[in-house]
């Protein structure tokens, strides 16, 4: 839960409880495991953008998966590694990571 040191974040172990968790909660950014399969992450990308439309997904992809997720806001493959995953998220959320992991909001143009 590397995020969770930068990030509120709620997790999900199943479909049924991401889904919960999107009915309950408000969240800028969903990140989709690569265990999912195509039509899950499908269907769960919309079941989250008809709740909140502003939210954001980001894919994770494994480096043998060449599926173009049309659905996603952004894909990241796996070995991106954890800091890549936080920094994807961070970008995605308009904050660039500093040195000595300080996040400071990005200036809006």
């Amino acid at each position: 839960m590397i995020l969770g040191a930068f990030f509120n974040v709620e997790s999900a172990g199943r479909i049924s409880e991401a889904e919960g968790l999107v009915r309950k909660h408000s969240f800028d950014l969903i990140v989709l495991c690569d265990s999912l399969s195509f039509d899950e992450g499908k269907q769960l990308a919309h079941k989250v953008r008809q709740v909140n439309p502003s939210a954001m997904v980001l894919a994770m992809n494994s480096t043998d998966n060449t599926d173009v997720k049309t659905w996603a806001d952004k894909q990241l493959e796996l070995d991106a590694g954890p800091f890549g995953l936080v920094k994807a998220c961070a970008t995605m959320l308009g904050y660039v990571l500093r040195s000595k992991a300080k996040a400071h909001r990005a200036m809006q143009d």
